[in-house]
This record gives structure tokens, C-alpha cells and sequence, in this order.
């Protein structure tokens, strides 16, 4: 008989598998704009006022720009890898 292992994935595990390479650098360059961003926020409350307004442009002006060009740096670095070098 053959004995079948059913391999339960973590939550980290299927993460990794859909967030890879230059995904997953934007990703990470998105968190932290974000929570850096809102920690301005939360620090120094008489700049910018805590709402839920706020909160979303934080969101999509700071994570959305510093993931998207971390993303594409990180998508040029693998294109720029992949050419062949001539002989």
C-alpha cells in the first residue's frame, strides 16, 4: 500500500508561493512605507490629522508609489539579469 503525506501549507508557506521575486519586494516596500507613514501620523497628530481619510491616502499615496516603483527597480534588476551575455 501506498502511503499518501497530505502536506498542510502555513499561511506563510502559501504566501511565498504566490509572492515572489519583485512581488514580493514591492509587497515588503509598501509595508513599510505604510506603517512608517502612519507612524508620522500617530507621532506628530498636529501635521496631519488621524482619521480614516488619512489613513486610506496613506495607504494608497505611500504604499501604493513606494511599492510600485520598488516593484519595477526590482523587475528591471531581473530583466537586466536574464540578457545574454555575447561570446
Amino acid at each position: 500500500m501506498t502511503e499518501q503525506k497530505t502536506e498542510t501549507l502555513t499561511v506563510w508557506q502559501r504566501v511565498r508561493t504566490w509572492l515572489r521575486g519583485p512581488v514580493l519586494v514591492g509587497v515588503i516596500a509598501a509595508g513599510v512605507a505604510i506603517s512608517l507613514s502612519v507612524f508620522g501620523m500617530v507621532r506628530n497628530p498636529e501635521a496631519t490629522p488621524v482619521n480614516l481619510r488619512s489613513l486610506l491616502l496613506v495607504v494608497v499615496l505611500a504604499g501604493g508609489s513606494w511599492g510600485l516603483i520598488a516593484w519595477a527597480i526590482a523587475t528591471a534588476a531581473v530583466e537586466a539579469g536574464k540578457d545574454d551575455v555575447p561570446n
